[in-house]
């Protein structure tokens, strides 16, 4: 169980990075720097999102 959370969780974190990827594109285009500034921040989050998840994965793996 723990580990279906795990790759939800690296699935859910790769959406969001994908999402982070588009508005970096749409805020490139405007030359809006918030929605940039914004994307940038939801990036790193999902990058840390992933690897929490990875590091869940990797504990239950070694129990």
């Amino acid at each position: 169980m723990i580990k279906v959370k795990g790759l939800l969780g690296v699935a859910i974190s790769i959406l969001g990075a994908v999402g982070a990827i588009t508005n970096v594109r749409a805020a490139k285009d405007k030359q809006d720097k918030l929605v940039l500034a914004n994307a940038g921040a939801s990036a790193l989050a999902a990058t840390t999102g992933v690897l929490l998840a990875l590091r869940s994965l990797r504990k239950e793996g070694g129990k």
